[in-house]
Parts: C-alpha cells; structure tokens; sequence
C-alpha cells in the first residue's frame, strides 16, 4: 500500500445494513484524511443508494469484491451478517484487501482456524471489530483492573438492551428489520459451530445473547487477564438462560480469589441501552457506564473509588470523554493508521490503540461456545 502511505487509504464497504448506516458511515465521513469510501460491495444496489444520500453521492456500487479492487479498493470493512464472514473475509485475502471485521468474525472455532491459516499465507491482516476496546474512558477502566488484579474478587457485566428497531431506527435511511428468528443460513452456521448435539436454545443463546452482545465484554475480560496466566476457557462455573431466552448470564471463576460474571438481558420495552462493568478490589470499586454504541452525544463513564482502611479516609474521581470520541471513530483512526494512512503527519487520536485480531476472536470464541453447551 506504499501509494496511499501518508494520504487517506481507499477502501471498500462489504455490507451497507444496520451497522454500516448507524455507526461507521458516520465516522468515515469525518475521517476524510485517513479513509476514503472508494466502493460499496453490496447485492442490493439500493443500499448503495441509500450510502450516496449519506454523503457519499460518487461512490461506485460493485457486485463483487474483484470489481471493488478494479475501483480502486485497497482494504475491506466487513459490515454483512455474521454468518457470512468466513467467505467474505477469505475471498478478501486472496484478493490482497486487509480486512476490518465487524463482530463475530465468526462463532466457529474451525472458520476461526481457517482463516488464521488463510492469514498467515497471504500475509493479509485481519483486525477484529471489538471497538470498544478503542474507547478512551474503557481503556482506562483496563488499566484500573489490570493494575489490581492481584486484589481484585470481582469482575462483573450487566446489560440491558431493547435489541429493538427504536434503538437505531433514527440512524437508517430505510426500517429496521424488526427482531426475529435466525435466518436459515444462519441456523446451519450455529449447528456447525456448536455442534448436532446443540439445542435450538443454546444456538439462539450463542448467536445472540452470548456471541452477538456478550462477547464484546468477554474480550474486555480477555484484556484485563492477558498475560496474568488466568483464563476463562475451562474455569466456567456455571450459564443460565432464562425468560424464554431474553436472559442470559455466566460466571467464571479465572482464579480462586476471582469471579467474572457476565449477564444480557433484552428488554424489548426499555427505549435506552445501559450497560455497567464493575470491579470490586479489596480496597476499591471501579464503574464503567457505558450508553448505547450508536450514541454520539453520550459517552462512558468511570467512578473509582478507593479507600485506606488504615486512615479511614477514601477517595472518588470521575472520568468521562468528550461526546463524539467514539469507540467505532477511534477503531477506524487506528486501522487506518495501521495501513500506513497519515503516516506523514501528526498522530491521530485513537492511532495508539491496538487493533485485536484472531487470536482475539479464537480465545473469545472458545468461553461464550463452551458457556453456550453449558446453557440448560
């Protein structure tokens, strides 16, 4: 990509669904000087469209990933469905493209083997899209924990998401599809990747629940252990599922000093997202609130509290970020930066941030799948 070293990289958008429209077009129209939007791959030339009348009125619809590089593509954003990642990110490799998957890359730990292999032949890198781990204020939250691991007894996630057509209908050009069953081709991809002996149950579970939302925290989790020589694969306690599927929790037990739990629960009623993180150390309690993803007039907040039990005396700071400091915008700042964009100017923010990748997706893929067989 030497061409494009200093200057914005031209890329192409695979998939112009929800996540395109609510988040990245977004971002990308205010990243001019480190990505330029040079295709749209989409079957739907309506969804090319609909990505025109968002900003971009000269980008060229393409059928296929070939024609996206005969446009002038030199990278590929990953934004179809999840079930179709493996074929897409692989025909990316063979084409030369560097991928930014939006998340699950996938749920199958074989897919997950083949395209590391896939990876390392080309030498084409694959970045996993796990933005939260590029929000400042989270990043901060990683720090807090990793610094007091060895005091820490508690790590916990609670969720409350609508996962309803209100929380984004704002943000698309057309309705959203509304909640419903797992496609076909879906259904097979999760029958794959946990096996015929799954249930319909514990697949609906893993799609959703587990691999379409808690896996974001499970790699947040990931983050705070690595390179402490605890795990959550293996140290599962236990995974419950509850209102007809709307609920789904899990505890791990990564030490015997530590616990992890993670709960989701859809609340279709509910208009707002809230999602909390907590640490309980044994002289301190770190909050991370989080707003919705597809929110840029609101952004994280941590809360740490400490105290000295020998003073008796205690102490509070509060650290939020600027609205519009999104983890999504700082993703593409620093896969952008990766693939040599602005390398001749001055950092931009967020180019710090490391961009996770398939051993990510592996060691996130192997706790939510083995908490989803355990789902009763």
């Amino acid at each position: 990509m030497a061409e494009e070293r200093g200057g914005a990289v031209p890329i192409a958008l695979v998939g112009a669904g929800k996540v395109a429209h609510a988040a990245h077009l977004r971002e990308l129209r205010d990243l001019p000087d480190l990505l330029r939007l040079a295709a749209v791959v989409d079957p739907d030339p309506a969804h090319t469209a609909a990505v025109r009348a968002a900003g971009f009125p000269a980008v060229p619809w393409c059928g296929t990933l070939a024609e996206a590089v005969a446009a002038g593509a030199r990278a590929a954003l990953v934004c179809t469905p999840w079930w179709t990642h493996r074929d897409v990110v692989l025909e990316c490799l063979e084409l030369g493209l560097p991928v930014l998957c939006e998340k699950p890359v996938t749920l199958d730990l074989a897919e997950v083997e083949e395209l590391a292999e896939a990876e390392r032949r080309t030498g084409v890198p694959v970045a996993a899209g796990y933005m939260k781990r590029h929000d400042e204020v989270v990043d901060l939250f990683l720090g807090h924990c990793r610094e007091r691991l060895d005091r820490a007894r508690r790590l916990t996630v609670d969720i409350h998401d609508p996962n309803a057509p209100h929380q984004v209908a704002h943000l698309l050009p057309y309705p959203p599809a509304p909640f419903g069953p797992q496609p076909p081709a879906a259904r097979a991809a999760l029958e794959r990747a946990l096996g015929p002996g799954s249930t319909p149950a514990q697949r609906e579970a893993y799609a959703r629940g587990l691999g379409g939302s808690l896996i974001h925290q499970v790699n947040l989790v990931h983050a705070v252990l690595d390179g402490s020589g605890r795990e959550l694969y293996g140290r599962l306690l236990h995974a419950d599922r509850w209102a007809a599927g709307d609920g789904v929790s899990c505890r791990w037990r990564p030490d015997d000093a530590l616990v992890v739990d993670l709960t989701h629960q859809r609340t279709p009623g509910h208009r707002r997202y809230q999602e909390v993180l907590e640490l309980t150390a044994e002289d301190g309690v770190a909050t991370l609130t989080l707003p919705s993803p597809y929110s840029r007039d609101e952004s994280a907040t941590l809360t740490v509290e400490t105290w000295d039990a020998r003073t008796g005396l205690g102490e509070r700071t509060t650290r939020t970020a600027a609205p519009g400091r999104t983890g999504f915008r700082r993703q593409l700042a620093a896969w952008a930066r990766s693939l040599g964009a602005g390398a001749s100017g001055p950092p931009a923010s967020g180019a710090g941030a490391p961009l996770p990748g398939l051993a990510d997706v592996r060691r996130d893929a192997r706790a939510t799948r083995e908490a989803a067989l355990r789902l009763v």
